[in-house]
């Protein structure tokens, strides 16, 4: 998925929340604004959204010198995921699907995303979950793809997306792993925005329950050109990817491999690629938090075919 012009805006109000949470000194907000300007005016609009916010962040820790401003904020989503942990398991367990409530609770937990256009209630999206509808799912052939048998075990690859939500994502990997799946999260290199990272989760107790990998790179998604090659293993050996957020659907929208996109579509450039690709009419998904479940498009353009200490190359498929 390419940069628009709509992005523009949205890297604007991010380099402003992000320059007031690393200062109160106004004229250095100043500064970490304009200079955000410099950047966007020769943003490379053939490159995915994520991977053209990775300079921006760069430049904000540079001037700033606050390498993770938004670590209190991630602190506080992962206590209020945990605090909310056992009363989830719970209603997963009793559902009469746990393996869909556990999806449910996943997709919905990603609307804690502090990089999003509109702001959202987390709370009350969690208490509302299994109330909310899908616009679009393909909850058939994502369940299809991680029931192991007896001998046949699933090497599920989990890309995490943002702190908080990787409670969730924890709950469903459990239940992945109760259908004989055999699952390893990955997570963010390096601190960008609210995203995971190997530290978050260990804070979360993911890592007690399956093992964690990073991809390689401070970059809010997964461009695999930039990513590691213990990361690209996992990637290419994966029976099933399941791919979080809106940041890695942006970054692998275009690439051919056994994914499974699940978010909450928070932007109208985002809402309008999931229209394109799966037909869809502009009332039914207009970025405001729809819950989606994609299986990846038979059309996509690339494949990893490589990787070496400088990370994939990805060739074009017709």
């Amino acid at each position: 998925m390419q940069t628009t012009l709509d992005c523009l805006v949205c890297f604007m109000r991010q380099a402003l929340a992000a320059a007031r949470l690393s200062s109160e000194d106004e004229a250095l907000q100043r500064r970490v604004v304009e200079e955000a300007g410099r950047l966007l005016a020769r943003v490379d609009f053939a490159r995915t959204p994520p991977e053209n916010a990775v300079p921006l962040y760069r430049m904000i820790a540079e001037l700033t010198g606050r390498p993770d401003p938004f670590a209190a904020l991630k602190r506080q989503s992962n206590d209020f995921a945990l605090g909310l942990r056992d009363q989830i398991r719970r209603r997963i367990e009793a559902a009469e699907d746990p393996l869909l409530a556990a999806v449910r609770f996943a997709i919905c937990a990603n609307i804690i995303d502090y990089a999003a256009q509109h702001e959202f209630d987390a709370a009350r999206t969690m208490a509302g979950c299994q109330e909310q509808g899908f616009v679009y799912e393909e909850y058939a052939l994502f369940s299809k793809a991680v029931q192991g048998e007896e001998a046949r075990r699933p090497q599920v690859l989990y890309l995490a997306d943002n702190c908080g939500e990787i409670v969730f994502d924890g709950l469903l990997i459990r239940e992945l792993q109760r259908r004989g799946c055999r699952v390893t999260l990955a997570v963010r290199g390096g601190a960008i925005i609210n995203d995971a990272t190997p530290a978050d989760a260990a804070y979360c107790g993911l890592t007690d329950i399956c093992p964690v990998i990073d991809n390689g790179t401070d970059c809010p998604g997964t461009p695999l050109a930039d990513c590691s090659p213990e990361f690209l293993e996992q990637f290419r050996a994966a029976d099933c990817i399941i791919s979080k957020g809106m940041g890695n659907y942006e970054t692998l929208s275009d690439v051919r491999a056994p994914i499974f996109f699940l978010f909450t579509v928070k932007c109208g450039p985002v809402a309008g690629h999931v229209r394109q690709d799966k037909g869809l009419p502009p009332e039914l998904v207009q970025g405001r938090g729809e819950m989606v479940l994609i299986r990846q498009v038979s059309g996509a353009r690339y494949q990893v075919t490589g990787g070496g200490a400088g990370g994939s190359s990805c060739c074009v498929q017709g």
